[in-house]
């Protein structure tokens, strides 16, 4: 036998012992259980949904700016800051030289033309002489990569990993080592990237603020609710 009070307990008599108990308790259990749920999911996800970005972000991110530089036609080498040890470094060089210039015959990083109608988009082109590079670093040569043309601004990349020291850039002309008769530069920069979780990612920590908003919304939606459900079961 049983019956609810005016505060809406249940009461039931058992011989002559009356036990009672709040009808809003296994309402009010099951309602933190589904919170709780709804809450550890959404923490599942956002975490799924940083693991499956950062690998995004280290092929696309924008990577940070530590250095630009112009490495000179004539001869001379050009230092960059210290590259710290362990640290990953993209290293970009670009743009054309003349290592001819009265007869118009250019030059990148790694590639020559003898096409003197247009020193940028040329007609012709071939590696510089005994697989050298015509940009060096630390005065050792580096092989470039694939021919860009002036389509991509005679763009060229490398990886480096810092070695605790700065690094020289040096434009060597191994055409007719004539000095005199070059012009113009080679523009360089280098990138810093930053190793978080095993993964490498842009260092600009913006980044990650869609993932601590949805985070921090997530939050500020669960706190009230319990709250107002504590004030409504008792």
């Amino acid at each position: 036998m049983g019956w609810f009070d005016s505060n809406g307990k249940f009461l039931y008599m058992d011989g002559r012992q009356i036990y009672y108990f709040n009808a809003g308790d296994k309402v009010m259990k099951s309602c933190y259980k589904k919170l709780f749920f709804a809450f550890m999911s959404t923490l599942f996800l956002m975490s799924m949904l940083v693991i499956a970005v950062l690998p995004v972000l280290q092929v696309f991110g924008a990577d940070t700016l530590v250095w630009e530089g112009s490495v000179p036609a004539n001869g001379d080498s050009v230092a960059s800051p210290v590259l710290f040890y362990w640290t990953s470094y993209r290293i970009v060089a670009k743009m054309t030289w003349w290592y001819n210039k009265p007869n118009n015959l250019a030059a990148d990083a790694q590639y020559y033309t003898t096409d003197f109608h247009d020193s940028w988009d040329w007609w012709n082109h071939a590696h510089a002489p005994d697989d050298h590079s015509f940009l060096q670093i630390n005065e050792k040569d580096v092989e470039w990569g694939p021919f860009s043309n002036g389509d991509t601004d005679h763009t060229y990349e490398i990886y480096y990993m810092g070695e605790g020291a700065s690094v020289t850039f040096r434009l060597f002309d191994w055409m007719d080592g004539d000095y005199g008769n070059n012009v113009c530069h080679l523009r360089v920069l280098i990138y810093r990237k930053v190793t978080v979780g095993g993964y490498i990612v842009d260092s600009n920590l913006w980044e990650f603020a869609p993932f601590l908003g949805a985070l921090a919304f997530a939050v500020i939606i669960t706190v009230p609710t319990i709250k107002y459900l504590r004030k409504s079961y008792f």
